[in-house]
């Protein structure tokens, strides 16, 4: 009987100890906080191995806290946001281009960050970023869409080398581009490429749009009360398409641009199948990519031509400003809502972004110093545009409304390219998802 009672003890203790370390690990677990992350940074990408980094950092200094990932395309981070907002499930952070913002902000459905500014918790932003860094960032009424983390700049790439081979100057006007345009094609070179098949043509509607029509005039059709002016030619949407044809009638671009990627549009560019390449200031790491640091380093950075026959055409503005940031969403715990700002700050930070930038990734948005000579002289050409510009325009893509944007990169400029569309046709087909955005509002 004793030995049957000290079996019974022994057992009884031994249920004691596994339920005294299971217990405290069960509430433990209940205790996490679960964040979810979305960004585009896949495997590959220029911010890959940091963002791994720190939220391996992460996992140490914040043992409640357990971060999900979600690392997809661009294309397919838009589309998920869209869907997962839509549906009322979006992600708690996430990387986003300022016309989905703009969105997404009006329902109320993501933070307002000129609070998060103004406290006194976080005095970081105001350090980081200046208000130039903010303009487009922030909607009529004052409040901060994004956190800024990319600062973004054109570049009209060009072949320096191919240039002094064959004695061509670079365009500094839009007719001096048309007349160049002959000349690289007498040398079976195209004048300029793009990803047709990726619909990469946001960039050069918003540097088109404004060197014909201005800054001001650009505002009103994407953000102000001309919404659905497309059609009118007092706001030089028309203007732009019209100079859009010039270029595509003069023989511009390669013979089936439209069905090449902008992968394959990298290494037509690196082979020196042309001599121009139009867009971000992403493009170093691709061009490095296709062709190699040899390549890279032939290459030079200027503004977009300016258009002298648009009298209210700006040349001064350029293509970018702070066009993508991160939000948090609303609607959260105030204990969660303060974390996924402090994992917002950390991702925006000159910390996580320098390395990034001195590696040709892209361009901070922040103010930071760098390291100039582990950046390309292109790369640096890019960083010196940004912080002098004296004022930005984003691409077409971060500004005017999803569907606009659509159907002026996938259907109107297209659209002009295959001889579908004579400006007219194209300019009806972007005034039509103009006015069908204004009237579902």
């Amino acid at each position: 009987m004793k030995r049957s009672w000290k079996r019974f003890a022994s057992t009884v203790l031994a249920v004691l100890m596994l339920v005294s370390l299971v217990v405290p690990s069960l509430a433990f677990a209940e205790d996490k906080i679960e964040i979810r992350l979305m960004t585009p940074w896949t495997v590959g990408s220029a911010a890959y191995d940091q963002i791994e980094a720190l939220l391996a950092e992460w996992e140490v200094e914040h043992p409640n806290v357990v971060i999900t990932h979600d690392a997809l395309p661009t294309a397919d981070v838009r589309t998920k946001l869209t869907v997962e907002m839509a549906a009322g499930n979006p992600p708690d952070v996430s990387w986003c281009p300022l016309s989905y913002a703009r969105e997404f902000i009006k329902d109320d459905m993501i933070i307002d960050w000129s609070t998060v500014f103004e406290d006194p918790r976080y005095p970081e932003f105001k350090e980081w970023f200046s208000e130039t860094s903010l303009n487009f960032a922030s909607t009529l009424d004052g409040k901060i869409m994004l956190a800024p983390q990319e600062g973004s700049i054109d570049g009209l790439y060009y072949n320096k080398e191919m240039f002094e081979e064959y004695g061509w100057e670079v365009p500094t006007t839009f007719d001096e581009l048309l007349a160049l345009v002959p000349l690289t094609n007498a040398e079976g070179i195209a004048t300029l490429v793009t990803g047709g098949k990726d619909g990469r043509f946001a960039w050069m509607a918003s540097a088109l749009l404004v060197r014909a029509a201005g800054l001001e005039n650009f505002t009103a059709l994407t953000l102000g009360d001309n919404k659905t002016s497309w059609n009118d030619p007092a706001f030089g949407f028309v203007t732009m398409m019209t100079k859009f044809k010039e270029l595509v009638d003069a023989g511009a671009f390669p013979k089936g641009v439209l069905g090449m990627s902008a992968t394959e549009a990298d290494q037509l560019f690196a082979r020196g199948e042309a001599a121009m390449y139009y867009e971000g200031a992403w493009k170093p790491g691709n061009f490095a990519t296709a062709g190699g640091e040899e390549f890279l380093n032939k290459l030079g950075r200027v503004d977009f031509p300016a258009m002298t026959d648009c009298a209210d055409g700006d040349a001064n503005v350029r293509v970018g400003g702070n066009i993508t940031g991160f939000f948090v969403a609303s609607g959260l715990s105030e204990e969660k809502q303060d974390l996924c700002i402090q994992l917002a700050r950390d991702i925006c930070s000159p910390e996580f972004n320098t390395p990034i930038m001195e590696s040709g990734g892209f361009v901070y948005a922040g103010i930071t110093e760098y390291d100039e000579s582990k950046v390309s002289s292109v790369m640096n050409e890019l960083i010196q545009a940004y912080r002098t510009a004296d004022a930005y325009i984003p691409s077409m893509d971060t500004i005017a409304p999803p569907a606009v944007d659509l159907a002026i990169k996938q259907t109107a400029m297209p659209g002009i390219i295959t001889g579908e569309y004579d400006v007219d046709a194209a300019v009806a087909e972007v005034q039509k998802a103009a006015e069908d955005y204004v009237n579902a509002q």
